[in-house]
């Protein structure tokens, strides 16, 4: 597959595409819908006008809206709503905000219902027709958009709500400094009867794993790093049961497509090489702390707090286990004596003194609400200041489909 890279023709006014003949007919909700879907790859700022349309094909009685920004590419197929075969390409922003300005006052659940219908009139101007109004879009000539690429080749199928519900737990650990661009991606692997996402900051690690079904054959390992931001967004508009993860090597950069029911998302991926993070997992512990996890997580929220009203926004939280239980406090270094925490029951192994760790609290909440069972375990090192391992089961390390949450301690200063 080639990405077509063109440059568009820097059009500063928006002219209409000839001879488009295209018309459709779908339900306003449906048409809003898949508009907000491709609206995650219109260029917010486009440097041209027609990086800021959404292109309307229509053949075979279906209609596909579709974007693209070069980086990222989102189409939506709408099945049986075509009556004349076409192509328009109309400003995206101006389409999604007239469909809404058409129905202002109306009950939302009967302007969803309401029928629209785009097509272009006689001399090739696009129009909306919607609650007794006919309204002209602003077009721009298709043969100035960048050509809509095909997705890349399929090699596994995942569950789509265990695929929305890992990517969402890997998310928080994604970084966000730019300079660094192998901690802002989503690490990918495809694997035979395994798809694995693993993301980090230098100060976290979280590592899902899900079955997959093989798709290509002899399907060998193979990976790539998927920008983070972008990608989390687009998963959460798939409805469909299975996702569809294609890779396509042979660009330069690398594309992955995740296709969904009627959307596919392409996106080149990030030409950074992503941490060898398997060596930073221990595949066994010093000690281990089973607890509740909703009620560690309420008392870490807790300590947030108390640091956010005594206006330490830089603070950490104090983990602190003992033989039978773990409870955390903030940490306030000038009055350190005067800080107690209720403590927590826990089942605690090989932990026979007191150990204390400190946290970023928001790093904490994050990983501990990323878990969603009744309980989570701690699994620590000799150390305190080892990164600490966060599974669902006692029993975890020996499982590589658990979910693996590790995070760095902060070093206390010496006295």
């Amino acid at each position: 597959m080639t990405i077509t890279a063109d440059t568009p023709t820097a059009a500063g006014t928006p002219r209409t595409a000839p001879a488009a003949e295209l018309g459709f007919t779908t339900d306003r909700a449906t048409l809003a819908d898949a508009l907000t879907t491709v609206g995650l790859a219109v260029s917010k700022h486009p440097v041209v006008p027609v990086l800021g349309g959404a292109l309307l094909q229509a053949r075979d009685g279906h209609l596909t809206i579709s974007a693209t920004d070069y980086e990222t590419t989102v189409t939506v197929r709408l099945p049986g709503t075509v009556q004349t075969a076409g192509a328009l390409l109309v400003d995206h922003g101006e389409i999604t905000k007239l469909i809404g300005a058409l129905v202002k006052g109306t009950r939302k659940r009967d302007a969803d219902a309401l029928p629209v219908t785009v097509r272009a009139t006689d001399d090739g101007t696009p129009v909306v027709d919607l609650g007794g109004y006919t309204m002209p879009v602003t077009g721009y000539p298709t043969e100035d958009y960048p050509a809509i690429p095909d997705a890349a080749p399929t090699l596994a199928q995942v569950d789509r709500e265990t695929f929305t519900r890992d990517m969402a737990r890997v998310m928080v650990a994604v970084g966000k400094d730019d300079t660094l661009p192998m901690v802002t991606g989503v690490n990918l692997e495809i694997a035979p009867s395994t798809v694995t996402l693993a993301a980090t900051d230098r100060y976290r690690l979280a590592v899902a794993s899900l079955p997959a079904v093989s798709v290509a054959r002899a399907v060998r390992t193979t990976s790539a790093l998927v920008p983070g931001q972008l990608v989390a967004p687009m998963v959460k508009r798939f409805t469909d049961d299975r996702v569809r993860v294609g890779l396509d090597h042979v660009t330069s950069p690398s594309v992955v497509s995740f296709t969904c029911g009627d959307v596919t998302m392409s996106v080149r991926t990030l030409c950074a090489e992503f941490p060898r993070y398997r060596q930073l997992i221990p595949d066994a512990a010093a000690g281990t702390v089973q607890t509740d996890r909703a009620a560690l997580l309420a008392t870490a929220r807790r300590a947030a707090a108390v640091l956010d009203a005594k206006r330490q926004a830089s603070g950490q939280v104090a983990v602190t286990i003992t033989g039978e239980s773990v409870s955390v406090a903030p940490v306030l270094d000038d009055h350190a004596d005067a800080v107690t925490a209720p403590e927590q029951p826990a089942l605690v192994d090989g932990v026979t003194d007191t150990e204390t760790f400190r946290f970023n609290p928001a790093h904490l909440a994050d990983a501990l609400n990323s878990f969603t069972g009744d309980t989570v375990t701690l699994h620590t090192q000799a150390s305190v200041n080892r990164p600490v391992l966060l599974t669902d089961a006692a029993d975890a390390l020996t499982d590589g489909g658990a979910f693996r949450h590790l995070i760095m301690p902060v070093r206390a200063p010496q006295n």
